[in-house]
């Protein structure tokens, strides 16, 4: 066994304990991640989901709690700052092309290189995903975010690492087309006119056009970026196709594009909660989102909202402890220590995440 771990029963389990591994229920999602320091409302999470063990690090608890603490704030600063480098090397290179320069493959690589390696840090790319973006910068960060996603998406679902470096590449550009489109028109604060929208509607072509030629740009990558706003009942567009017709990159990056998009906070709007994404995408994209990638993951992600922060309708805060299968945007909220199903009350309700 390693040195640095052990098992313990989940009635042993004490706050200020940090998980050595992620800890997953009987149907294969994850409950918590590596190296999440627990507290008591955790605890009974895991109890209630019929867990029986959890490996812990081998140290006392209060240690363990101050150099966990000093760590992942250290991390956090060095994985943004990682990330706002990514943000901007993205930035010169769409630049570029807008100008009309051609870009080559090797001022891409570095840049996915960097996002597959640090990716499997899952809490801080979503914290990362939920940060506020520059209007005018926002394609930028979107890019990274949708790339992070689909990495993670692509983990998720087993796939090969060729597969995920592939995603990450076309995640990355899939919005490339849009340095083709008047910066007028992509940072318009207010209602596109129908010959706008319809100029935004052929970034995907424009994408595809400058990517389909570049020396190694695989050919179903620059496929994924001219489908990545095509849906399953051919509702979507350029051409309308139908699920049979798009490669899995396509379906996985209109997933991420999605949810980055819903969430975005952004100077000129409010961004939905996370729950009211979760409940648009769970009981309102029937027909239109892959439904095996969706359902892998919506019981992936929302994992990661266990233990968040956020403001009932009646001004009080409280903290996620459970998400419901049936309807992951009405978790049960522990408010004020009274438990609060979202689900069965009517009264009650998420307003904000904080």
């Amino acid at each position: 066994m390693d040195a640095a771990k052990k098992f313990l029963s989940v009635d042993s389990l004490k706050p200020g304990m940090v998980t050595a591994e992620a800890v997953f229920n009987r149907f294969g999602s994850v409950l918590l991640w590596e190296n999440t320091i627990l507290n008591t409302n955790m605890i009974q999470h895991l109890k209630n989901m019929g867990v029986q063990t959890v490996a812990v690090l081998n140290e006392k608890p209060e240690i363990v709690y101050i150099q966990k603490e000093g760590s992942r704030t250290v991390q956090k600063l060095q994985y943004k700052l990682e990330y706002e480098l990514n943000v901007q090397k993205t930035k010169r290179i769409f630049n570029e092309i807008s100008s009309g320069k051609p870009i080559e493959i090797g001022e891409v690589r570095p840049i996915i290189e960097t996002l597959t390696s640090t990716s499997g840090t899952n809490r801080l790319a979503i914290d990362a995903i939920m940060e506020v973006r520059r209007v005018d910068e926002y394609t930028y960060y979107h890019s990274i975010n949708v790339s992070l996603l689909c990495i993670v998406i692509g983990k998720w679902l087993k796939l090969s690492k060729e597969d995920i470096m592939k995603l990450a590449l076309a995640g990355l550009l899939h919005d490339i087309g849009k340095t083709r489109i008047s910066p007028d028109i992509l940072n318009k604060p207010g209602k596109l006119t129908d010959e706008e929208f319809e100029e935004i509607k052929r970034h995907p072509e424009y994408g595809y056009n400058i990517v389909k030629d570049m020396d190694g740009i695989p050919g179903e990558v620059a496929t994924a970026i001219l489908t990545h706003h095509e849906k399953e009942d051919g509702s979507g567009y350029p051409m309308g196709l139908t699920g049979d017709k798009l490669n899995i990159y396509s379906k996985i990056i209109t997933i991420s594009d999605i949810f980055d998009a819903m969430t975005a906070k952004r100077p000129y709007r409010n961004n939905d909660t996370p729950f009211k994404v979760f409940e648009l995408m769970q009981h309102g994209s029937f027909g239109v989102l892959d439904p095996v990638i969706l359902n892998v993951f919506l019981e992936n992600i929302t994992n990661y909202y266990v233990g968040s922060k956020v403001r009932m309708n009646t001004g009080e805060v409280g903290e996620v402890v459970f998400m419901n299968k049936l309807d992951f945007s009405r978790p049960v909220v522990l408010v004020n220590n009274r438990y609060v199903d979202t689900l069965k009350s009517k009264t009650e309700r998420i307003v904000e995440f904080l």
